[in-house]
């Protein structure tokens, strides 16, 4: 709750954490490759007033990018959305339930054009998310109902029904996705508040986990993008 981020360079690193301070409280936070230099750093998104932060560096400082983007009460969508290697920031509208996909990043303060893709998915109160769950270089997005634990994947940036859904973990637990085993395609975790733990499934697929990680009481969220 106090702008720190702590990184784990692996599910079986055991060495502990590296820690930082970059953002405030409150702050959505969010990683991304935003300078094409092959290494994720961090991105905060600032539900009030719609600011994006960027910064290129895994550690405390100002921010190197920083614009405004979508409206107050937007949830942050990082990825590669047209394959080209390099991160830019998307939002998914609660209120309305469509992901508004841009493949730029802005600049200077200054705001966006057009979204490149704004398509309606899932439901109101769903929760977004985004990873390339196919291994084609290129992200796509996904949907966790936290009421059910239902999670929906669409291959395609428009709208319609999920091309792949499936239940993973218990309600209430909060939704992630990442390249875990290195394979080059992402696939779901869960990190469960109640007891600080992340569990994690190599398969887009249901079942149990196939590895579980305790991260601690300390975690206000989680980033694996």
């Amino acid at each position: 709750g106090l702008g720190r981020w702590r990184m784990r360079t692996g599910l079986g690193d055991l060495n502990g954490w590296e820690a930082f301070t970059y953002g405030n409280p409150g702050d959505i936070p969010f990683s991304g490759d935003w300078d094409c230099d092959g290494t994720r750093t961090p991105g905060l998104y600032r539900q009030s007033d719609g600011y994006v932060y960027l910064r290129n560096g895994n550690d405390t400082g100002i921010a190197d990018i920083q614009f405004f983007f979508g409206d107050p009460g937007d949830v942050p969508v990082p990825g590669d959305f047209d394959g080209d290697g390099c991160d830019t920031l998307s939002i998914y509208r609660p209120s309305t339930a469509t992901f508004h996909i841009v493949n730029q990043l802005g600049s200077d303060d200054t705001g966006l054009g057009a979204a490149d893709h704004s398509f309606v998915f899932g439901n109101v109160g769903d929760t977004p998310f985004s990873g390339d769950f196919d291994g084609d270089g290129v992200t796509e997005v996904g949907l966790h109902r936290a009421s059910s634990g239902f999670v929906y994947f669409r291959n395609t940036l428009d709208t319609g029904i999920a091309d792949l859904q499936f239940f993973y973990g218990d309600p209430g637990d909060v939704i992630l996705a990442g390249d875990w085993d290195g394979d080059g395609d992402d696939t779901v975790a869960v990190f469960r508040p109640s007891n600080g733990t992340l569990y994690v499934n190599l398969e887009n697929a249901p079942g149990v986990a196939d590895y579980e990680l305790e991260i601690g009481p300390f975690a206000s969220a989680v980033v694996a993008r």
